[in-house]
């Protein structure tokens, strides 16, 4: 796999898009690992420190996904 910024062989994988990326290229951002409801509020699991390409653009707010509820349509 190759950096897709400069070409070179990359290092690690962007944890948001998939992107390869190298050693030079590579940034950090946190990610939201897992979270879960419990009785004092929603808890969560966060990585500070995912590799992330820098090219792809994380939301910075939720988005609607509905669709994922909808059960698959009988062929």
């Amino acid at each position: 796999m190759r950096c897709w910024v400069c070409g070179a062989t990359a290092d690690g994988v962007c944890r948001f898009c998939g992107r390869g990326i190298c050693k030079t290229h590579a940034r950090t951002q946190a990610f939201l690992f897992a979270a879960w409801p419990t009785a004092a509020g929603l808890r969560g699991l966060a990585i500070e420190d995912a590799v992330w390409c820098g090219v792809c653009h994380p939301r910075p707010d939720p988005i609607p996904v509905e669709f994922l509820d909808v059960p698959p349509s009988e062929t």
